[in-house]
């Protein structure tokens, strides 16, 4: 019998966490969230929300280390 290609729906509800920034990285985060809103036409919902960027900072920054990403792939191998 033939199989699908999909065979597991990955786990993608997001997990809610609280995290404490020093103040000079909030004022940079909430400045990124300025100049990014003004670059998209005035964005007024990201300026008064810049949390959203977090995960997607935290992301790029991730799919970006090299060294993580072969540590990952030499985990998932041992598996």
């Amino acid at each position: 019998m033939d199989k699908l290609r999909i065979t597991e729906i990955p786990d993608s509800r997001p997990v809610r966490m609280t995290i404490a920034f020093p103040a000079d990285i909030h004022r940079d985060l909430l400045l990124y969230a300025r100049f990014l809103a003004e670059e998209n036409g005035g964005d007024a919902n990201l300026g008064k929300n810049p949390a959203r960027l977090v995960p997607i900072m935290v992301a790029r920054f991730i799919e970006r280390d090299r060294v993580f990403l072969k540590k990952r792939k030499e985990q998932s191998e041992k598996q």
